[in-house]
């Protein structure tokens, strides 16, 4: 350690001397940890040391040590440029720890492994290889952002009968062979946007050192033993199974398998740790997650454990077992032992300038995420390996589910197998991204098709945030001279939305601890949505004439939700997050967690013309004329006074004036129990409407502040129970449930709906009225099959898409 400075004092220095030089010490101090808020407390990026200020006696003394570097094994064949690969992660620079939620199996703020399987190179990747890389991606950046070091471990499995045949069908050299494919999931993570730390390769040295390591530990300690083994074998599966596991003679996955007579092995005493795996899931039932996984788990050792054969004799790609060459180890202790190697096994001294450091520093790992197919290997064989080496077992395994194609199973024969670069073509990388951890809960099995994927980025990325903050960003640009517009006082509704986000971090903290993703997300989705309420409600738009100062306040309020909101985005769709934050004027280096409650924006900034970030998909079939006529009726359309079509009236639902409105205010009805009263803002300049809805049964009035709906317009005001009303509210009913119709969220206020070969202009009040209208449409008013309202089978439009049932009720009547 080098002495900054000292204040050391002689024996001789008097009373008021010391006093001086401990407050001039304090005052240095004060400066350095000053200086190091400053700049992020994080590491410097120019030599990637940390300053560690220690106060000794009346020295401040400063030490800086390496932060961990980021290495990639390869096999003999990789090149210079290899060794260039993927080295943006953000790992080696750390913000200041805040750290995730406590879990039971994590304590939320120390080093964390998290791990992809190692994935077999037999064939290109599919979409699982990018399901679960993308997933351990966002857990990754979560952690780090919220300030943790994070060692993010993907790679390649690279040995094996299945891969030696396979390079043999193609005449290449097993070595060649697996170096052509491994790069294709190298690259895989390069267009997923995946910030791994580290790609590991089975073939490379490094790596077979490590097994063979292991290996002599499990025989010194008496659990390796010779003998010979018969069975059935699959070789897709790289995988032993015994009779009762079958099903019409193949494999428990499909796959073919074949009998192995009596071929000299070495076996692994599996037998012996029956008792102990039962005791450690009794004792660690979070271990093994989902919980329903467990139980597979569970009822397999159960079952009965049969030692394990861990060579082969009858190929010869793999790790030459040591002492005895006319065996290679069994593909998955060679494949599994990849999470330990990585991290240099097996020397353990706890070295930050050295990767060796890093199996002291991130073992046991925080988390293996694995295909519900693997869950066997990873949750039996490999902690049984490890209690045997005398090694601590992973503190988490999470299974997830398969991907199905429109209901069907995925596969070669069937030609619906899903290309992850294919999606990443047609929709690009964070729409890819986000759909795959949005869809479904994470663990289950998920179905995927185009429209599905279409709908939802469509609905909650370009439709909610993508539109949310272009219409903010807009606003701010013209009416605020292009600058962060600065506050007045905060209003009850401000703060709310305000203590909305500031509490979005630790809920989502919570899910991505327990690795449910798809929990993450619907929180961030649920907070745009909360934002798209709050600006429906204060409606900025309409302040500028009346109260500049209030829309100043409101876009302001909005911008800071939306800057939380793109932080907190940022380890979903870090790409399309970070363009928004650039919208923002936010400093790059303000991005982190630790940024969101002390960097608030700073009123005054400039911003920057704003631009689409999030744009929607056309949908299939999307008729682009309807859509351009709809606009076009939408910017004819009377704001105040209708004209009455002259001549005849062709009854239908043109004759009826239905718009997108919001309700801005509700209260219960005094007198009558069943009825709410509203104000509904329909895009009249004269403001709200005021109309009651008989819907105390089926929604409580807190719920009603915010929701966008559909409004008959055209009909003559009436009194309810003393209270004037001037309109009415569209719901679909079935079997005795009510719901609202909604619009898309990025349909704008006041907009007419628009029914395709019923184009036309709405019938006056007294027309309605007086030629029963609506009674005459009524009962052409029904829901699809999909929630859609339609007439005469004809969908609702608006120029954002379709009008659907609240909870897409099918079959329900309209009224």
């Amino acid at each position: 350690m080098s002495h900054v400075t000292s204040l050391s004092s002689s024996s001789s220095s008097s009373s008021s001397s010391s006093s001086f030089q401990r407050l001039l010490s304090s005052l240095l101090l004060l400066l350095i940890i000053t200086i190091t808020v400053q700049l992020g407390g994080r590491p410097n990026s120019s030599n990637n040391s940390f300053s560690k200020v220690f106060v000794d006696g009346f020295s401040i003394i400063s030490s800086s040590s390496s932060s961990r570097r980021r290495h990639t094994f390869y096999s003999a064949t990789s090149t210079e440029n290899d060794r260039d690969y993927n080295l943006s992660s953000s790992s080696s620079s750390l913000p200041i720890l805040l750290g995730t939620p406590a879990t039971n199996f994590d304590n939320g703020k120390s080093p964390f492994e998290i791990t992809t399987p190692i994935y077999y190179v037999n064939d290109k990747p599919h979409i699982g290889h990018a399901y679960t890389s993308t997933a351990c991606d966002v857990i990754a950046r979560f952690m780090r952002l919220s300030g943790r070091e994070v060692f993010f471990l993907s790679g390649t499995d690279e040995h094996g009968q299945k891969v030696e045949q396979s390079a043999a069908k193609q005449g290449l050299d097993p070595q060649v062979f697996v170096d052509q494919v491994s790069q294709t999931f190298r690259d895989l993570l390069t267009l997923m946007n995946i910030s791994n730390d580290e790609f590991i390769r089975t073939t490379s040295e490094e790596h077979k050192a490590s097994v063979q390591h292991l290996w002599r530990v499990l025989v010194e300690k008496g659990y390796i033993y010779k003998g010979t083994y018969s069975g059935w074998y699959s070789v897709r599966d790289e995988c032993f199974y015994n009779e009762s596991e079958l099903v019409d003679g193949k494999a428990p996955t499909g796959a073919d398998v074949e009998w192995v007579a009596k071929e000299e092995s070495y076996f692994f005493k599996l037998s012996e740790f029956e008792e102990p795996l039962l005791k450690m899931y009794s004792e660690h039932p979070e271990m093994v997650a989902p919980k329903s996984r467990l139980n597979e788990v569970v009822s397999f050792v159960k079952g009965g454990l049969k030692d394990l054969s861990v060579s082969r004799t009858s190929f010869k790609w793999g790790v030459p077992v040591p002492d005895d060459e006319d065996h290679v180890m069994y593909v998955w202790i060679d494949a599994l032992t990849n999470y330990i190697s990585a991290l240099g096994y097996p020397n353990n001294d706890d070295n930050d300038n050295d990767v060796n450091g890093n199996f002291a520093k991130f073992w046991p790992a925080g988390a293996h995420i694995v295909g519900k197919d693997i869950l066997r290997f990873h949750a039996v064989y490999w902690p049984a390996v490890l209690m045997a080496a005398g090694l601590p077992v992973p503190k988490r395994i999470f299974a997830h589910g398969w991907w199905t194609k429109d209901g069907q199973k995925i596969s070669k024969s069937l030609g619906n197998v899903i290309d992850p670069v294919e999606l990443v073509e047609k929709y690009g990388v964070d729409a890819t991204r986000f759909f795959l951890m949005s869809e479904v809960p994470f663990g289950n099995d998920g179905d995927y098709s185009d429209s599905a994927m279409i709908f939802k980025c469509n609905a909650n990325l370009a439709n909610e945030l993508g539109n949310l903050f272009h219409r903010v960003c807009t606003l701010a640009f013209k009416n605020c001279n292009a600058a962060i517009p600065t506050p007045g006082d905060l209003t009850e509704e401000d703060e709310e939305m305000l203590a909305t986000v500031r509490g979005l971090r630790e809920k989502c903290g919570g899910h991505i601890a327990n690795q449910a993703i798809h929990q993450y997300a619907n929180s961030m989705i649920m907070a745009v949505k909360d934002a798209n309420k709050y600006i429906d409600v204060m409606a900025p738009w309409a302040l500028k004439k009346t109260d500049p100062q209030r829309m100043s306040t409101v876009l302001y309020v909005l911008m800071e939700v939306l800057r939380y909101v793109a932080i907190l985005y940022q380890p979903l769709i870090p790409d399309s997050a970070n363009k928004l934050l650039d919208q923002l004027s936010v400093p790059k280096d303000e991005r982190t967690f630790y940024h969101l409650d002390t960097c608030p924006l700073k009123p005054g900034s400039a911003i920057n013309q704003p631009v689409i970030v999030l744009s929607r998909f056309e949908v299939p079939g999307e008729n682009k004329e309807q859509e351009a006529g709809s606009v076009k009726q939408k910017e004819q359309q009377p704001k105040q006074k209708q004209q009455q079509p002259s001549g005849p009236i062709d009854i239908n639902i043109s004759c009826l004036d239905i718009r997108v409105g919001v309700i801005t205010k509700a209260w219960e009805h005094p007198e009558a129990e069943k009825l709410f009263c509203e104000e509904i803002h329909v895009g009249d300049e004269s403001g709200p409407r005021q109309i009651a809805s008989g819907l105390r049964d089926h929604y409580k009035v807190e719920d009603l502040v915010g929701q966008r709906v559909l409004v008959l317009c055209n009909l003559k005001s009436r009194k309810l129970v003393g209270f004037a009303s001037h309109g009415m509210v569209l719901c679909a009913s079935a079997n005795g449930k009510t719901e609202f119709v909604v619009p898309p969220s990025a349909a704008e206020i006041g907009e007419r709906i628009n029914v395709k070969g019923f184009e036309g202009d709405p019938a006056s009040e007294n027309q309605v009225g007086k030629k029963k209208i609506l009674e005459s449409v009524l009962p052409d008013l029904k829901t699809n099959q999909d929630g859609v309202v339609c007439y005469k089978g004809i969908p609702f439009m608006t120029t954002a898409g379709e009008c659907v049932a609240q909870n897409k009720m099918p079959d329900a009547e309209v009224a």
